[in-house]
C-alpha cells in the first residue's frame, strides 16, 4: 500500500510519527511524510529509513502571539493539502494519516478523500482541553466550545481516529465519534530503539538526571530547575541534562542563570533524532517527567516516562492522573505536581537507595511486558488493512 502522512512538526525528532511511518515500511508499504523544515535545515526531501521525507514549510519556534501561530498553522494545511492532492494524483495514496494538532489539518486531505482516499485522524493532544489550560478558560467558554466543535467536525470528516490513551479515547467518544470509529495507540517507544542496555553506565560522571522532549510550559520543566539547588546542597556532583527545545527555552536558560546552575544544568537547545535520545537516557541515573497538574497536563501520558522505563532507568514522574493510571507507587517515585521540594526529596531519596532504584525498574518491567509497541502496532495494521478493505 501507499500511505502518506502530514504532521505539523519536524519529522526527524517526532518519535510517534517515526515509529508509526517505519512500523509501515517495516512491513512493505511505501510512506511519504509531509513535514516541517527547520531552519537551519538545507534539503527539503530526503530518505530515512525508507521514508520519503518533504520538508515543506520552514518554522522556527518563536511565535510572540496567537495571531501569528494561527496564520503558520493555516499556511501549512493550505500548502500541505497542495502537495498532497498532487502526489495523490501521481502516486495514488490508499491512506492518508493526519497527525494533529491541530485537528482541522485533515481537511488537507479533502480532494483525495472525495476521490476515494481513506483518512486517519491522529489525536495526539486534545485541542480544547490544551487551550482552556493554557488561557485558563472553563469548559463552558465560547472558544472551547467553538474548539470541540472543530475536534466534532474533523473526527467525524476522518475515516477513523487514533488517540494516545484510554481516557482521551473516552473524551473523543463521548463528543465526536462512535465507539468503533476510535482506537488508542499508546505511546510506547520502538523497542529496537529504546531497550535496557546490559552494559554499566559511564562511570565518574557524577549522579545524573534527564529530562528529554519539548519544552512547553506544561511540561514543567522550570519545576525541576527550581528544585536543583536543593538536590545539589546533597548532592554536590548532580547534573541534569535537558534535552530538546520549545517556546520556553529561553525562560529556563534565564531561570538557570538566576538561580546560578550553569555547571549543574545543561541544555541541548535544540532537538535531537530520535535515534541519538537512547544514549542521552542510557547515561542517566533518573528520569525527571515533571509535568504540571492542570486539566490537559494531568490526562497527557508522557512518552519521556515509556522510554525510561522501556531503557530501565529510574523515573520521578509528578502525581497526575494519566501517570497513575498505567504506574503505581512500587514503579515509579511520584512527587505531588508543581512542588519542586517534593521532586528534590525523590531525586535525593534514589541517590542515596540504589537498592530502591533497582526495586523501581524492576516492577515498572511489568508495563513494558503488558504494552509494547509489537502489540500497538498491529493494532495499527490492523486499522490500516480495514480501512482499505471497506
Amino acid at each position: 500500500m501507499k500511505i502518506c502522512m502530514i504532521v505539523y512538526s519536524y519529522y526527524i525528532s517526532d518519535s510517534r510519527v517515526r515509529r508509526e511511518a517505519e512500523a509501515l515500511v517495516e512491513r512493505g508499504d511505501e510512506v511519504e511524510v509531509f513535514c516541517l523544515k527547520h531552519h537551519d535545515q538545507e534539503m527539503n526531501k530526503i530518505r530515512l529509513n525508507g521514508v520519503t521525507v518533504h520538508r515543506i514549510q520552514t518554522r522556527k519556534i518563536n511565535e510572540k502571539g496567537p495571531l501569528k501561530y494561527l496564520f503558520k498553522l493555516i499556511r501549512f494545511v493550505c500548502v500541505s493539502a497542495i502537495y498532497v492532492t498532487i502526489h495523490h494524483f501521481r502516486n495514488k495514496f490508499d491512506v492518508i494519516h493526519i497527525h494533529s494538532v491541530p485537528d482541522f489539518l485533515v481537511f488537507a486531505a479533502f480532494i483525495p478523500k472525495m476521490m476515494g482516499v481513506k483518512v486517519i485522524l491522529d489525536i495526539h493532544d486534545l485541542v480544547p482541553e490544551f487551550y482552556a489550560r493554557k488561557f485558563k478558560l472553563e469548559e463552558s467558554h465560547r472558544i472551547v466550545r467553538f474548539l470541540k466543535w472543530i475536534e466534532k467536525v474533523s473526527a467525524r470528516f476522518a475515516n477513523h481516529v487514533l488517540t494516545v490513551t484510554e481516557m482521551w479515547r473516552q473524551k473523543i467518544i463521548n463528543r465526536s465519534v462512535t465507539d468503533d470509529k476510535c482506537t488508542v495507540l499508546l505511546n510506547v517507544p520502538d523497542t529496537k530503539i529504546y531497550r535496557p542496555v546490559a552494559q554499566k553506565r559511564r562511570k565518574n560522571n557524577g549522579f545524573t538526571l534527564i529530562y528529554p522532549g519539548n519544552l512547553g510550559e506544561h511540561w514543567g520543566v522550570d519545576i525541576a530547575i527550581k528544585a536543583m539547588p536543593m538536590i545539589k546542597n546533597q548532592i554536590p556532583d548532580v547534573k541534569l541534562n535537558i534535552i530538546g527545545e520549545g517556546k520556553v527555552l529561553d525562560s529556563l536558560l534565564q531561570l538557570t542563570g538566576e538561580l546560578k546552575l550553569e555547571d549543574h544544568v545543561y541544555f541541548s537547545k535544540q532537538a535531537i533524532p530520535v535515534e541519538d535520545v537512547p544514549e542521552w537516557i542510557h547515561n542517566a541515573d533518573v528520569g525527571i517527567v515533571p509535568k504540571r497538574g492542570s486539566t490537559f497536563a494531568s490526562e497527557a501520558l508522557s512518552t519521556k516516562l515509556l522510554e525510561f522505563v522501556a531503557m530501565g532507568v529510574p523515573v520521578v514522574v509528578s502525581r497526575t492522573k494519566a501517570s497513575q493510571t498505567y504506574f503505581d507507587d512500587s514503579m515509579v517515585m511520584f512527587f505531588e505536581p508543581e512542588n519542586e521540594k517534593d521532586l528534590a526529596r525523590c531525586v535525593i531519596d534514589l541517590y542515596h537507595s540504589p537498592a530502591k532504584r533497582k526495586e523501581l525498574v524492576h516492577n515498572a518491567n511489568r508495563f513494558n511486558e503488558k504494552h509494547n509497541w509489537e502489540r500497538y502496532k498491529n493494532i495499527y495494521y490492523n486499522v490500516i488493512d480495514g480501512l482499505c478493505r471497506n
